[in-house]
């Protein structure tokens, strides 16, 4: 299908204004036009993790560098991510305006987009009817690329089973309790295992360690967990009391990032024998108190004993005299 007459005219009567005019700066163009450009073209956009989602906003300046006024219509490809912003403005001659676009992204993995936003001249203020025509033709336009990412984020979830033992000095039997690392984060980690306050096992002489599972102590992200096995080795000699040690699992993808689990740990003491002196904390003193005192009554009893064996011993010679009388006697 061939153009009107009059729009061949036109076109002729623009092209040869472009040549006749001597240099003009861009804002001077005797033609409409439309110029975008984005923050974040080069740099990537982090969108932060908030409420369950990322979130950003995007800054883009759009430029009118013509000598008419100017409606423009925006477009937006989010690449799958979710965008709202303006979807049209209207832009004097030589001026410009930017405008803020809204990023989200229900996903939290740390997925690039790259993101489109383009921008068209719809119409040309005060200017002949001829100018539609023009516009159909030769559609000014131009676009900008803008480059997103969910920022890396850590989130560590750690439990404890159970959550108190018993040590027996009396059974001596090792108990261990088990640690869950679970990883809800955005990027894999590798973590750390410690009890923060080993001191107080040190104090009472009761051995531990700490082993893994896995291989290794990285943990995938996006729900995956390890298991770390705390073993504790009890002492003979310990007292009945109950103490709490502080279980730390620590990122080393975000240093700042740790989370502590408390685990009690209850210990008894040897079961104590009737006869145990020693148990009953008596002074020296008093066992040499004791000591004369079971002498005294041995010494009582060996008496008692012989004075007696006397006695017995008299009666008997007696009897003994007694009867050879009688016998002489007769």
């Amino acid at each position: 299908m061939s153009m009107p007459r009059r729009t061949h005219v036109l076109a002729a009567i623009l092209l040869l204004s472009m040549c006749s005019v001597p240099s003009i700066s861009a804002q001077d163009s005797p033609l409409p036009g439309i110029e975008i450009t984005c923050v974040n073209e080069e740099n990537t956009l982090d969108l932060e993790v908030i409420s369950g989602n990322a979130q950003a906003i995007a800054i883009c300046t759009i430029e009118n560098p013509s000598s008419f006024n100017e409606e423009i219509e925006i477009e937006y490809d989010g690449d799958g991510l979710s965008v709202a912003g303006p979807e049209s403005l209207t832009l004097a001659a030589g001026d410009e305006q930017t405008i803020q676009i809204a990023v989200s992204s229900d996903s939290l993995a740390s997925t690039i987009y790259n993101m489109t936003v383009s921008v068209q001249v719809t119409s040309v203020q005060g200017t002949p009817e001829d100018w539609a025509t023009f516009l159909q033709l030769f559609l000014p336009s131009d676009e900008a690329n803008i480059v997103a990412q969910v920022a890396e984020f850590v989130d560590l979830r750690v439990s404890s089973q159970p959550s108190s033992m018993i040590l027996s000095s009396e059974l001596m039997q090792p108990m261990s309790a088990s640690v869950i690392v679970t990883n809800d984060g955005n990027v894999d980690d590798d973590v750390t295992v410690t009890i923060q306050n080993s001191a107080i096992l040190n104090e009472r002489d009761i051995g531990w360690n700490i082993t893994s599972s896995g291989e290794g102590n990285t943990i995938n992200s996006g729900g995956g967990s390890e298991t770390y096995t705390i073993r504790f080795n009890p002492n003979p000699n310990m007292q009945e009391e109950s103490f709490s040690v502080v279980i730390r699992v620590k990122s080393n993808v975000d240093n700042s990032e740790s989370v502590d689990v408390t685990l009690v740990i209850n210990t008894t003491a040897p079961e104590e024998s009737v006869l145990d002196l020693t148990a009953m904390n008596i002074p020296s003193w008093a066992y040499a108190a004791a000591g004369t005192l079971a002498l005294l009554f041995v010494l009582a009893i060996i008496r008692s004993v012989t004075k007696r064996a006397k006695k017995a011993s008299k009666s008997y010679l007696d009897e003994l005299d007694g009867i050879e009388e009688d016998f002489e006697d007769e």
